[in-house]
């Protein structure tokens, strides 16, 4: 579905690519002094900001709102499906930083450490499936049988939810998702199934508590019931730590192995030395950060930004993937190259709105990509990799599915 006719001048976003090996569009945006002007998947013009400069500021400076996008009458939207809901992504310090701290508990890294053992069993369980269903030289989808349920196993283990209908919270988040790839109204009706679902899950019609005691989902809903957090705020919260909490991670894995398998070269010096996994999954990020863009700010205030003045009520959105880009931050930047030092990605964002879920992201992906090159060294597509289905007109990119043999050609 294509989204609404572009204003004269402007980039229809979101951006197309042809396939998942295609280069990252309008690259050459980086060369210009200033912002570029796009179309957003609503109709509205916003501007973009590509250079690693413009968008770290654009993501710390406090004129540039979260909430002002979601609230300002007759203001920019980003999509038709826009709800005005105050999660973590849609909210502005002092708010902002209030909901975060009640959240913040469970991602403390000392957290995180707690959690490798529970990763290392949710990883090893879930090989020793794709092992066996690949055995024989059977082709075996990689998303759905390893990157998807990891993601969901383990942000269920930090919210604390002891049972979850699985297939229908992920169809619903893939629609929550859509920027064009569905009508407004089925986006919409995604993000109002979660949020229905949540309510649920917190204050059950018939008794009986699917929250563990001590996970995070609990004492969000204890944090609620003494004041803390306002009911909106609750299921609003609930639905974004869902949604980010496993589409990201279960993509930035799958598309992550994709790279590296479709650089053998790169493959095989992971599996020779173990202290490349650290900048194999920092390279993974930045070379194809999966939300190619962060969500839009509405200017409060004028605000210069580099050779642009944007003004007061027009919007701006910041490109991630475009920074990781960067040729005055990143050398051989169109190079995926995971013996480069680590550099400053922007793949989880920056400043107040700085991915909360960073660190066991991280987590994940070390711990999958280092067993996959244990346990599955001759791991290797079954499809060439221009033929993947690479859909577009989501907020997450990346393929649908990753075909792949695990046993010796």
């Amino acid at each position: 579905m294509t989204g609404p006719s572009p204003h004269r001048g402007h980039l229809p976003y979101p951006f197309d690519r042809e396939h998942c090996l295609s280069p990252l569009p309008h690259t050459g945006l980086l060369a210009a002094p200033g912002l570029a002007r796009i179309t957003l998947p609503s109709g509205d013009p916003a501007h973009l900001a590509v250079r690693h400069a413009d968008v770290v500021r654009v993501l710390t400076d406090r004129r540039f709102s979260r909430r002002a996008m979601l609230t300002t009458p007759g203001g920019p939207r980003w999509t038709l499906a826009d709800l005005e809901e105050p999660s973590l992504l849609g909210l502005d310090p002092p708010d902002h930083t209030r909901v975060r701290r009640l959240c913040a508990p469970a991602f403390r890294p000392d957290c995180v450490d707690g959690l490798t053992g529970a990763v290392d069993r949710h990883v090893g369980r879930l090989l020793d499936g794709l092992l066996a269903a690949g055995a024989g030289r059977a082709p075996v989808d990689l998303l759905a049988t390893v990157a998807l349920p990891l993601a969901e196993a383990v942000l269920f283990d930090v919210l604390g939810v002891s049972s979850v209908q699985r297939a229908p919270l992920a169809r619903w988040a893939r629609r929550k998702l859509s920027l064009t790839a569905l009508p407004p109204e089925q986006a919409l009706a995604g993000h109002l199934a979660l949020r229905a679902h949540y309510e649920g899950l917190f204050f059950p019609a018939r008794g009986g508590d699917a929250l563990v005691p001590g996970g995070l989902f609990h004492r969000l809903r204890d944090a609620h019931l003494g004041g803390g957090l306002s009911r909106p705020e609750l299921l609003a919260t609930a639905v974004n730590l869902f949604v980010a909490g496993h589409a990201t991670t279960a993509a930035t894995l799958t598309n992550g192995v994709l790279a590296l398998i479709n650089h053998p070269d790169q493959w095989q010096a992971l599996r020779r030395d173990r202290t490349l996994l650290g900048p194999a999954v920092e390279e993974i990020l930045r070379f194809d950060t999966i939300a190619d863009v962060g969500l839009p700010r509405l200017a409060v205030a004028d605000v210069a930004v580099g050779a642009t003045l944007v003004r007061v009520g027009e919007a701006v959105v910041p490109s991630h993937a475009h920074a990781g880009r960067d040729p005055a931050v990143f050398d051989r930047p169109d190079t995926f190259d995971i013996t480069r030092p680590p550099g400053p990605h922007l793949a989880f964002g920056h400043g107040p709105h700085h991915c909360i879920g960073a660190g066991l992201a991280r987590l994940e992906l070390r711990t999958a990509i280092g067993a996959l090159a244990d346990r599955v060294p001759d791991l290797r597509l079954a499809e060439p990799a221009i033929a993947l289905p690479f859909p577009g007109g989501s907020l997450i990119g990346g393929v649908s599915r990753l075909p792949v043999y695990t046993d010796a050609p």
